[in-house]
């Protein structure tokens, strides 16, 4: 079976890459994984260990809200998905991933104009780096359509 995995910050500028997503699995009737990741390091320098244990366990509970709503809409389209939160960087933390479960394809929706944290540059680079260290097939999405697609390695 085909495993899909689908890093999502949540929030209505995903879903139109969340539906695209979840169409891609059921199409390919494909176990769909829903990742989200944080990142808390920025805190390192500023922060007691108190602090940030309470700032990431918040951001930890958010990132499973997130992924509860992405489920949700996945389920009533049909299709039962996963929700895994990790805390890191997140192309290691993307790598640790596709190796832990096998994932066969990765997709990576790019943020809308003016929102979210991924340039196009980031994630053109991005995708060449995993697609080389996992050999996973990446699609980019842009509000729900594919942008690119690096076919898996052999």
């Amino acid at each position: 079976m085909t495993i899909i995995l689908h890093p999502t910050r949540g929030g209505e500028a995903s879903y139109p890459n969340q539906d695209r997503v979840i169409t891609i699995a059921k199409e390919q009737n494909a176990r769909l994984i829903f990742l989200y990741v944080s990142d808390v390091q920025f805190l390192n320098r500023t922060a007691s260990q108190v602090v940030l244990d309470v700032v990431a366990k918040e951001i930890d509970e958010m990132g499973d809200f997130v992924l509860a709503i992405a489920q949700e809409r996945a389920q009533k389209a049909g299709l039962e998905a996963e929700a895994i939160v990790r805390r890191g960087v997140f192309s290691e933390v993307l790598s640790e991933v596709i190796e832990e479960y096998q994932v066969d394809t990765l997709i990576l929706g790019s943020s809308q104009e003016g929102q979210g944290l991924t340039t196009p540059e980031f994630l053109a680079q991005l995708s060449q780096e995993i697609n080389i260290e996992t050999g996973a097939t990446v699609i980019i999405l842009s509000q729900g359509e594919i942008a690119t697609t690096i076919p898996q390695q052999a």
